[in-house]
């Protein structure tokens, strides 16, 4: 995707927030630019519904968004964090890594904008190097840690 320079710039901040690519220098994030694809978002739309299989690793570039967990079959739901640009400004790459279901909703609390790799952009780039696949399996692992201890709270 082509994108301007402004984006360009707004995006490699975005990604050197996301924990598991600090360690990347900015000319080894590049390659991600090329496989990252755009969208906005409304308040109140759902990114994604726990239970559905995960397809894509989102980084938030402007908005807030809540992470929810349902119960009851989906007849209850209690907010277990907020996604923002200044903090945690990725999701989804917990069902990619595991090739399993979403654990969890994310619905947008303000109309906002955010980038998002493919399933196969992801595994490609990200996971093909060994230090990057292990930082993201740990931060996984810690959300994931996070997200029960949440949800049962």
């Amino acid at each position: 995707m082509d994108f301007t320079q402004e984006e360009i710039a707004n995006l490699r901040l975005v990604l050197k927030k996301v924990a598991f690519l600090e360690p990347l220098t900015l000319e080894a994030l590049d390659p991600l630019l090329d496989g990252l694809q755009k969208r906005s978002f409304k308040r109140g739309e759902v990114i994604i519904k726990q239970g559905e299989q995960g397809e894509n690793f989102y980084l938030i570039s402007k908005g807030t968004l809540g992470v929810y967990k349902e119960k009851f079959f989906g007849l209850s739901k209690t907010r277990i964090a907020t996604l923002r640009r200044d903090q945690q400004a990725f999701f989804g790459e917990m069902a990619l890594l595991k090739n399993a279901r979403r654990s969890a909703s994310v619905i947008a609390d303000e109309d906002g904008e955010l980038y998002f790799l493919s399933r196969s952009v992801f595994s490609n780039i990200l996971l093909k190097n060994p230090a990057i696949a292990r930082l993201i399996k740990q931060t996984a692992a810690a959300r994931q840690a996070e997200n029960l201890a949440e949800g049962s709270s």
